[in-house]
């Protein structure tokens, strides 16, 4: 019998809800049955219910598996089996056009992806007839029955990459490295530094995602400096207290009868200042200098530096899964944040392990970048995760966001020095 070929009535597939719904047109072009008695279709997309624009998206086989063609959308790949259910009622509604026969229909609904049905005359052994198949994971394999455990998870994978197609052409990206949290040890009274040798002093690498530049990038180098202050009569006890731990009681004395000797030579007014010092000190009374001479000690005021300050940063990504695929990327990215932040409990519960620690890079391809800041080790502070940023639920398929928003805040573990910098300007540094 020579192959025939229909196309079926235009339907419409209706995608996602509120301000995320679309509609999408399609129609399917069924050829068959050919020399081994099979028949193969075609996914006709089109602008409108009119069949304006019409395009093949996607062609199926006998056993009725869908292979897409570039023409198809993310969007439709996604939301495969409601396109899928679609096309296999348009190929049933074609029967009468294509199948003449038990065997014919039979073939139909196999292209159509209902083996299971009995397409015989009531003469037929049913024990012949196909078991159903089991029904698809459209979760992609995230089963979400997984439990707690007694022993802490170290491992995460280390190919993690949103969006999947950058793996492909690396442009600028930020690479996340999980590390093991590896302790300070100490030796007599002084703490090693942790980054005396950085790459020994670096806990193993346990898991690692790579994800596009954010839109917002920030870096704040920052030092403590205050002001102090320091009058006349502070300087001379403090040099007295200096020298006798230095040189001893007897030069603390000599020390001691020089400032005194200097303050008599020095007029009334000096002897009237620490005379008003000595009795608010005596007497717990403030001010009196001021009270009864309209004068204040000198305070020398300068700024003095405290000491250096952490940097913090803080970074959000809006992530839209193309496929089923990356939208189980996107989980599992968000899963190796959340649990690689928490702390770990030992196994009797009495004590609790520090969360492991990340390395971020700014990275141009698979280099350093040169112009954004270099990070130190980090602790993850906060890992936020918006559901719904577009201001309302919309999931496809697979039950996967139609949209997320991750935001991560980090704090280096390590104040940045002059030290960590090299001498020629190779970059623009920490």
């Amino acid at each position: 019998m020579a192959s025939k070929t229909a196309t079926s009535k235009i339907a419409p597939v209706v995608i996602g809800s509120g301000r995320g719904k679309s509609t999408t047109y399609i129609s399917t072009k069924v050829t068959g049955p050919n020399t081994k008695g099979n028949f193969t279709s075609e996914i006709v997309q089109s602008d409108n219910a009119s069949g304006g624009g019409a395009k093949t998206i996607g062609s199926r086989d006998e056993n009725g598996n869908i292979t897409w063609d570039n023409a198809a959308s993310g969007k439709i790949k996604l939301n495969e089996s409601k396109f899928k259910k679609a096309s296999n009622n348009q190929i049933s509604s074609l029967a009468d056009q294509l199948a003449t026969n038990a065997v014919d229909k039979q073939a139909l609904n196999a292209a159509a992806g209902k083996t299971n049905q009995d397409n015989t005359d009531g003469n037929t052994d049913s024990s012949q007839s196909k078991p159903t198949p089991a029904p698809k994971d459209q979760t992609g394999g995230l089963s979400g029955s997984g439990g707690a455990s007694d022993v802490p998870r170290n491992s995460y994978e280390k190919g993690l990459c949103y969006p999947t197609a950058m793996r492909r052409n690396l442009q600028d990206n930020i690479k996340i490295d999980v590390l093991k949290f590896n302790p300070k040890k100490m030796k007599g009274a002084i703490q090693q530094a942790r980054f005396a040798n950085a790459d020994a002093k670096k806990g193993a690498t346990i898991g690692t995602v790579i994800l596009p530049v954010p839109t917002s990038v920030n870096s704040t180098n920052q030092a403590s400096w205050d002001q102090g202050t320091m009058t006349a009569a502070q300087m001379a006890m403090a040099n007295t207290v200096k020298t006798g731990l230095t040189d001893g009681l007897g030069a603390a004395g000599s020390e001691a009868a020089s400032a005194i000797g200097q303050a008599q030579e020095s007029g009334a007014a000096l002897k009237e200042s620490l005379g008003s010092f000595f009795t608010e000190q005596l007497t717990g009374v403030s001010d009196m200098l001021s009270r009864t001479t309209g004068m204040v000690q000198n305070p020398n005021m300068e700024l003095l530096f405290k000491g250096p300050q952490m940097r913090a940063f803080s970074f959000t990504w809006k992530m839209s899964p193309r496929d089923e695929k990356e939208s189980i990327v996107i989980a599992k990215i968000i899963r190796m944040f959340k649990q690689s932040m928490a702390p770990q409990k030992e196994a009797k519960g009495l004590f609790l392990k520090s969360p492991n620690i990340y390395q971020l890079t700014f990275q141009q391809g698979t280099k350093p970048h040169k112009f954004l800041p270099k990070m130190k080790e980090c602790a993850l502070t906060n890992c936020a995760v918006n559901f719904t940023p577009d201001g309302s639920y919309m999931t496809y398929d697979n039950t996967a966001m139609v949209a997320l928003e991750m935001s991560l805040s980090f704090q280096e573990m390590e104040p940045i020095y002059n030290n960590d910098m090299s001498h020629s300007d190779d970059s623009i540094g920490y």
